[in-house]
């Protein structure tokens, strides 16, 4: 690449640490944004006197005129391409390549470009499709499928542009169609365990490619076409395993209506409902329409796309059998099949999927496809920019290209891939940074954040415990982010569970989050502002004088607050006992509270003057070793008959004890060595009284802190014991 291109390094604000759900295959790319109801930019090279689109190794900047139309946009985008051509840049192909990899919204663009290229520059658009093709192979080979699966999208496009012929696209797809539907019927493992996760990918890859290819895809070469849908069919009959009932994230429902006790994390019933939605697609009312991919650019430039020669795919050679998966595998013992089972859904993750909120929020009565549209923009930029949190947070929060509020469909599959087993697709604080900038970002996201936090809420008895975890750990961070408000009243009917409910447990889990995040005291009384009422809200006051005491461990008082069976959640009570507990209390926050807080200053003066003494100490010790050492040079030198340099007269020094024999005082001269001996005892000694005093001390505030701790939160009505003190 030329260096007119930035490094990848200066766009990574953040993002995935080096948590084990981190995706590390992740490559750069670009963000658009929104024209109207259609995505303008198209992310290519170009030179340096040009206005288009800038792609470097990771971001895309905007150097359009606001008074661009689309069209005008890819006519500037194609005119830069072309100066880069002529100049020969370096990984021209590569560069392209990465960035349909990273803005997979944007491959119908890309295929527009290249196609308007191609009438221009058939050989330099020959070279990056049998580029691309060679790609396709590698990583297929590779045992990949996120790359491919984008590749074979991107040829589907090419076909769309007029750059590869119809029944080349359609031919490919079929080979791996055949490929697949010959290791379902091949019979060597009828469970299915040890090869279906890749035989459905590369359906997946198949079934992707249809929807962007549309109905220009089926005119063109309509026999073959029916013919692929057909080896669809078949090998949709011939899977042994339609549903991953073992990556349910619900183990029950909560009535015969809840979809969510239906979700697999898109498992293997995944690929059963895409090819409902390409069945709804054949449709002669839908006619392959799908709203989600812009067609509009490439409807305008339809005429010069029209009658140029197209070019032919490169022959592709696709794996015999799964990569990196021995051959007699599926007929080996019931122990290697399972280790190959395993291996497989490790390397091949379920691509997750979650119903949480009702219908109507999400698909809006749109057809199956267009949400499949939708799910994949955001899974891809999760992918391409899980390192990159600015870029992701500005694709998925204004960069896609879907006319429609998606704010509830992003919402329910964020939750879905956090919640996606075995593992989430990001780390849990990931999710939480893009939770609270869609929150902030988008005006419809933060209803639909809290609807879904509720109905997870509602089905805590049928969530796994790990899950809950997963959503406890990313409410405490947006918690924590949006200041700690929350509509915490509508959750006060957990805490009146007994110990170990799941709503209540959940709760707790999230107040330990809270105050693990050395913001305790402030989710701690947030909490209790907003969940105790009457009586309780008195009890906060308390303890928030506990707090600021530091008497009492945010840790403590929230393990106390919900763990304590004692303790209701309700009105005030009005037994006389209550009202003599508040009374004991309000005597020890005012008595022995302060003369605590009393002795713990007097400590700290006493400790302050330990070690300035201290350092008069050091000082002296340093004059009384120079003394001495001017003292033996003088009497050497007056051994030797020579007169000492500075001794004339022999310097005295007057000096007043501080006391004598009888009482008095008493003068003389005394050498200067015994003078900074003799500072050096008064400061030893004052020295240990000082330490002696600190002491003394230090065992009177031990002997409070007995008492305090045995008294301080014992009261009638609210009994503490056990709990931990700072």
């Amino acid at each position: 690449m030329s260096g007119r291109y930035r490094d990848e390094g200066d766009y990574n604000k953040g993002g995935g640490g080096g948590s084990r759900w981190d995706r590390r295959d992740s490559g750069g790319g670009g963000y658009g944004r929104v024209a109207g109801t259609e995505v303008v930019e198209v992310a290519v090279v170009v030179g340096a006197a040009t206005a288009a689109v800038v792609v470097g190794a990771g971001v895309v900047t905007d150097k359009t005129n606001a008074g661009d139309t689309p069209e005008k946009t890819i006519e500037n985008a194609l005119w830069a391409f072309k100066q880069e051509i002529k100049h020969k840049t370096d990984n021209l192909n590569a560069v392209l390549l990465e960035a349909v990899a990273s803005c997979s919204h944007k491959t119908l663009h890309y295929a527009l470009l290249l196609g308007l290229l191609h009438g221009e520059n058939p050989d330099w658009v020959n070279g990056f499709v049998a580029a691309a093709g060679q790609r396709f192979e590698s990583e297929l080979a590779a045992g990949r499928v996120d790359g491919p699966r984008l590749l074979l999208r991107l040829f589907a496009c090419l076909s769309r542009a007029s750059v590869l012929h119809h029944a080349d696209v359609v031919g490919l797809l079929q080979r791996l169609l055949e490929a697949a539907h010959s290791l379902a019927t091949a019979g060597s493992d009828p469970s299915g365990l040890t090869w279906q996760p890749w035989c459905d990918q590369l359906a997946y890859m198949v079934l992707g490619a249809l929807v962007w290819g549309g109905l220009p895809l089926q005119e063109g070469c309509p026999a073959e076409h029916s013919s692929l849908l057909e080896a669809v069919s078949s090998y949709m009959a011939a899977r042994p395993v339609q549903e991953s009932v073992e990556l349910r994230p619900m183990y029950g429902a909560s009535d015969a209506s809840d979809a969510s006790a239906a979700s697999d994390s898109g498992g293997a019933s995944f690929l059963g409902q895409l090819w409902d939605a390409v069945q709804v697609l054949r449709d002669p009312e839908v006619n392959w329409a799908v709203k989600s991919i812009p067609s509009e650019l490439l409807d305008a430039f339809n005429a010069k796309l029209a009658g140029q020669a197209a070019a032919e795919l490169p022959p592709i050679q696709l794996p015999q059998g799964v990569p990196g998966v021995p051959a007699g595998a599926a007929g080996e013992g019931l122990v290697q099949r399972a280790q190959t089972a395993l291996a497989l859904q490790d390397r091949y993750p379920p691509r997750g999927g979650m119903v949480i909120l009702d219908s109507q929020y999400t698909d809006g009565g749109r057809i199956a496809a267009e949400r499949f549209v939708a799910e994949e923009y955001i899974i891809d930029a999760l992918g391409a920019f899980d390192s990159h949190r600015v870029e992701l947070v500005q694709i998925l929060c204004s960069g896609l290209p879907l006319p429609y509020d998606y704010s509830g469909l992003l919402c329910e599959t964020l939750f879905a891939q956090l919640l996606r087993l075995p593992g989430p697709r990001l780390c849990p604080v990931a999710f939480s940074a893009l939770i609270a900038h869609a929150a902030l970002l988008r005006p419809a996201f933060p209803k639909y954040l809290a609807g879904s936090v509720r109905q997870l809420y509602l089905r805590l008895q049928f969530l796994a415990p790990e899950l809950a975890g997963r959503l406890a750990d990313v409410l405490a961070h947006f918690i924590t982010n949006m200041n700690f408000r929350w509509p915490w009243d509508r959750y006060r009917a957990g805490l009146s569970q007994p110990p170990g409910g799941p709503q209540r447990t959940f709760l707790v889990l999230v107040l330990q989050h809270l105050v693990g995040q050395q913001a305790g005291q402030a989710a701690l009384l947030a909490l209790l502002g907003s969940m105790y009422s009457s009586m309780s809200q008195r009890l906060s006051l308390a303890l928030a004088r506990l707090l600021e005491l530091r008497l009492l461990s945010p840790v403590a008082a929230a393990g106390w607050l919900t763990s304590s069976p004692k303790l209701q959640f309700g009105p005030a009570p009005q037994e006389a006992s209550a009202s003599d507990a508040w009374a004991l209390l309000h005597s020890i926050l005012s008595g022995t509270l302060a003369r605590y807080d009393g002795a713990v200053q007097h400590r700290a003066r006493l400790q302050d003057g330990v070690r300035k003494v201290r350092t008069k100490l050091n000082v002296a010790s340093e004059e009384s070793a120079a003394a001495v050492e001017a003292q033996q040079q003088a009497e050497e030198a007056a051994a030797r008959g020579e007169e000492a340099a500075g001794t004339g007269g022999e310097q005295r020094e007057r000096i007043v004890w501080p006391g004598g024999e009888g009482g008095g005082s008493r003068s003389g001269p005394v050498h200067r060595a015994e003078v900074a001996a003799l500072r050096e005892q008064l400061m030893a000694k004052k020295l240990a009284a000082a330490e002696d005093a600190l002491a003394q001390h230090e065992a009177q505030l031990a002997g409070l802190e007995g008492v305090r701790g045995e008294t301080l939160l014992q009261c009638a009505a609210f009994p503490l014991s056990g709990v931990e003190t700072c």
